[in-house]
Order: C-alpha cells, then structure tokens, then sequence
C-alpha cells in the first residue's frame, strides 16, 4: 500500500477514536461540584440549608456531597417515599392539609436512629426550610403545606446520611408499618406503637374493660 494510503486510513482510525473518547467522556457520571451534582437532589434537599445570607455553607457542602455520592440512597429513599403515600391513614392538618401515616412513620423513625446531621430531630433540622417557604407563600394553604413538606425533605435526607445499619433499622421500620397497615383493625397509632416508633408518652391509653 502506498504511503498515502496509510496515512489516509491512519486518519480515519484517529478520527473515530476521537468520537469513541468524546461520547465516553460526556456519558460518564461525575460527582461533586454545584454544576455536577445532580440538579434534582440539590433542588430539593437544599432547601434545608437557608438562602442568602441565612445560607448555612456546611449544610450546603453536605447536601452536594450527599447529591454527588449517595445516588443509590437518593433514588431509594424517593422510591420508598412514593410507596408510604398509600401506606396507613390520611390525617387531616390545619386548612385540610392531608399527610400520610406511613410518611409520618418515616419522620419517626429517622428521629429513632440517630436523626438528621448533628442528631437534630426532621422538625429542627427543617426549621430553616419552613421558614424561607412560608415567606414565599402568598395564601395560607400554602404556609400549612411548607410546614409539612419541608420535615419530609429533612427525614428523607436523615436517611440517605445515615449509617448503613440505621439505613437497614429504616428500612425494617417501615416493613413493620407496611405489614401492620395491611391488618383489619390498623390505625396510625397503634402500627406507632407497634413499630416502636411513637413515644410512650404519646401512646393512647388503652380502653379499660368493662
């Protein structure tokens, strides 16, 4: 073969080696970095961090740690979160906010394992994310329902930051809601109570007999 030849399909090999680098490089998953981190997670967990100059940097270095690292726990704890929306009862808040007992079971049970960083219950680790949304909001509806979410967001997070053995006594928390939900006679209280997850001091005081 003639040099010209060579040097013809030498630049053809080049060529695609080139196209094969640069659709590796633009699929693989980075982690770290705002513009890294997945948008979605840091969207929402964020929230939890403050805004301006009420913005909390450590928080925020830990939620975009936890966005670039913890993939699998994210994807996880949202999928679980969907499924709890069906679980247990609907309760009724103020201005007829409604929220689910199997996503209140899990408020409960991260406040049980250890709770959200700095061994913060969900209600004080998402103070800061209530307040920036009530602010927000023009209607009242909205005030109640910022008061709600936002504990849900911090116990979702309480999670995903969680030792993998307080990740599995979750996990077993909400197996046990999920089966006692499922029995003829179960209301919140009682699934709680028997999960262990509502305080004895909280617990209904059982009916005497007769």
């Amino acid at each position: 073969m003639s040099a010209k030849g060579e040097a013809s399909i030498a630049g053809q090999l080049l060529a695609v080696a080139l196209v094969v680098v640069a659709a590796a490089s633009s699929s693989a998953p980075v982690a770290g970095g705002d513009a890294k981190a997945a948008p979605a997670c840091l969207n929402e967990y964020s929230k939890l961090c403050g805004k301006d100059d009420k913005k909390d940097a450590a928080c925020a270095t830990m939620v975009d740690k936890a966005c670039g690292t913890e993939a699998s726990s994210v994807a996880f704890i949202e999928r679980l979160f969907a499924e709890l929306a069906t679980v247990g009862q609907k309760k009724r808040e103020s201005n007829t906010q409604a929220t689910s007992g199997g996503q209140d079971a899990l408020n409960g049970s991260v406040d049980k394992h250890g709770g959200c960083p700095g061994n913060k219950t969900v209600y004080t680790f998402s103070s800061q994310c209530a307040v920036d949304c009530d602010t927000a909001c023009t209607d009242p509806t909205c005030s109640d329902r910022c008061y709600i979410d936002c504990p849900y967001i911090a116990a979702r997070f309480g999670y995903i930051m969680a030792t993998p053995a307080n990740k599995k006594a979750i996990g077993e928390d909400m197996d046990c809601f999920k089966r006692c939900a499922k029995e003829k006679d179960a209301t919140n209280d009682k699934c709680l109570v028997a999960c262990k997850l509502l305080p004895s001091s909280l617990a209904p005081t059982p009916a005497k007999a007769s």
